[in-house]
């Protein structure tokens, strides 16, 4: 984020982001086994290597930015990215950042709309594929899944790839079960506090077991895995994230917008694409009279 006129708390903070992010640049090439002893799952998430690979590239000064270093130097980024959060590449050209508080708040809101982007890519394309290769699925199709499974006043969820199982409800039921489950989550997650409950791979844990976590990736319960166990492979998982979380955003409005103009879901229009990239692709069906654009 870059362009607008700098708040006066940034520059108190100035030394300690810098501090923040020297740290990260000096910490980084720990191996994973040097630092925790253990291997497996953690290994094969960060590339092989058994660790977390070289965090310079994505943290800190010597980060890599949007544009090539002759292009754009680090003292044309605004203050407020300071390389202490994944993914910062120091684009803001409206200004939108202001400052590190502000930078933080809008982190909150990419994080969220990211991993729903990543549910809703994956929720928008299996359904359709495995419906393409013989799987009864109603409405696999994700612009037609809700007049297909509301057709009579209730709904039928679809539960797994390899059988139906019918369990019409009624959607003021649905509705109501979904508000008040999305609603409670979302309580918790803004007070950082909750009920008792249990995990898989942590087990009982009392309400106060994310007091002092970081809101955005708190762990404990919800790292049943102990991937964030290591600091320097929980940088690395971070950039993972919000990079797929960016690219599942994008995604979802290349579903809608292909939607809009073919009429067709995302499995039909990569597998034409692939069947025949010359034949089938952006510039034949917006040029096709068979297809006129509908946007």
């Amino acid at each position: 984020t870059r362009g607008a006129g700098i708040h006066p708390h940034v520059l108190s903070t100035n030394t300690t982001t810098t501090t923040m992010a020297s740290r990260i640049t000096t910490t980084m090439k720990k191996s994973f086994r040097g630092s925790s002893g253990k291997t497996g799952t953690k290994q094969w998430l960060s590339g092989g290597s058994g660790g977390a690979g070289d965090l310079s590239k994505w943290y800190g000064a010597t980060r890599k930015l949007y544009l090539p270093g002759g292009l754009l130097s680090q003292n044309e980024i605004p203050n407020y990215l300071n390389g202490t959060l994944a993914g910062d590449y120091g684009y803001d050209p409206l200004g939108l950042g202001q400052n590190i508080a502000q930078v933080n708040k809008y982190r909150e809101y990419e994080l969220i709309h990211a991993r729903w982007a990543m549910l809703g890519a994956a929720g928008g394309i299996i359904p359709e594929g495995l419906a393409a290769n013989g799987a009864d699925i109603k409405g696999g199709v994700w612009f037609e899944t809700g007049k297909v499974l509301l057709d009579g006043d209730s709904l039928n969820y679809f539960a797994v790839p390899w059988t139906i199982i019918d369990n019409p409800l009624p959607l003021i039921l649905v509705l109501g079960a979904q508000v008040a489950l999305v609603g409670g989550a979302e309580k918790y997650r803004k007070e950082g506090a909750g009920p008792p409950g249990w995990a898989p791979g942590v087990g009982k844990f009392e309400p106060n077991v994310f007091g002092g976590l970081d809101g955005n990736n708190p762990g404990g319960p919800f790292d049943p895995l102990g991937l964030a166990d290591d600091p320097d492979l929980f940088a690395e998982l971070k950039v993972k994230e919000i990079k797929n979380g960016r690219l599942a955003m994008m995604s979802m409005l290349g579903f809608f917008i292909q939607a809009l103009v073919t009429g067709e879901g995302p499995y039909a229009n990569w597998s034409k694409h692939v069947a025949d990239p010359f034949g089938y692709n952006l510039l034949t069906i917006v040029g096709s009279e068979e297809r006129i654009p509908t946007l």
